[in-house]
């Protein structure tokens, strides 16, 4: 008997060592997974060809930088890069629209865009912020919001976006500067009066086997059953209408190559 209970008690010893250890193991893990997704999103943060600054606040959240113009209560660029692994479809939407903290003259509200008619459309996409919970939610701050008529969010614009989305699987890396044309403005919306902008653009980079190849985007902020062919610009086109020096940090002859082109083709070759 007195055998037997020095045994139940070696088990019992035992039993709890090893769940002691399968805690440690796992509390090691889920530690070494937060540092490896935190040194992921630190390796997506933009370090460098940022647009050149016009004076406004530059925000970094954990993967995209923002512009954010006060005057207009909306960013005047929005910039992020994509990898292969940046699309995390475990990762499910869900609305958190608020306003930034960040943003020190404070950000555009929810109220601004209620019953106004125009819906807060995403200048980084949901979709592609999907990379954990965190970097989803920060997608829907007010800064990254801008008054999109229905017809065109839901439309055309998701197509473009849609787009972009399928050459990350052709690319070492894009990068993308996306946001709206704030002059000759449709009119505003709310109390923090919030410019309408007339147009929307997408200037892209693609990284691929060491190349480097870039495409503009402009859209007006309505309605289109047009092909997005018909919306491809030179970057360089975009820089005269909206003021904005996108990748002045290239060496000269690449940004004057990157930036003259216009044609899917040579973009995706």
């Amino acid at each position: 008997m007195k055998k037997n209970k020095t045994l139940l008690l070696v088990g019992t010893i035992l039993t709890l060592l090893a769940i002691y250890q399968y805690n440690k193991d796992e509390s090691n893990k889920k530690v070494i997974e937060a540092i490896e997704t935190n040194q992921k999103e630190s390796s997506m943060q933009l370090d460098f060809l940022l647009p050149k600054s016009i004076g406004n606040q530059v925000i970094q959240h954990t993967i995209y930088t923002l512009s954010y113009n006060e005057n207009h209560e909306q960013a005047d660029w929005v910039a992020y890069k994509l990898y292969k692994n940046s699309i995390n479809d475990s990762v499910k939407r869900k609305d958190d629209f608020r306003i930034d903290p960040k943003v020190t003259t404070s950000s555009a509200t929810l109220s601004d865009y209620k019953r106004s008619g125009y819906d807060r459309g995403h200048l980084a996409p949901a979709k592609v912020m999907s990379f954990s919970n965190k970097t989803m939610s920060e997608s829907f701050y007010m800064s990254n919001m801008s008054p999109q008529k229905p017809s065109f969010n839901r439309g055309i614009w998701k197509k473009l976006e849609e787009q972009v989305r399928s050459w990350i699987h052709v690319s070492d890396t894009l990068y993308v500067v996306t946001g709206p044309v704030l002059d000759k403005k449709l009119g505003s919306i709310g109390a923090n009066n919030v410019s309408i902008p007339r147009a929307y653009y997408k200037v892209i980079l693609r990284f691929k086997n060491s190349q480097i190849t870039g495409i503009g985007f402009l859209l007006n902020n309505e309605k289109s059953s047009l092909s997005l062919n018909s919306f491809t610009t030179p970057i360089d086109s975009i820089e005269t209408v909206t003021g904005l020096d996108f990748f002045y940090q290239l060496n000269d002859s690449i940004e004057n190559s990157v930036e003259e082109n216009n044609t899917l083709e040579d973009f995706i070759k």
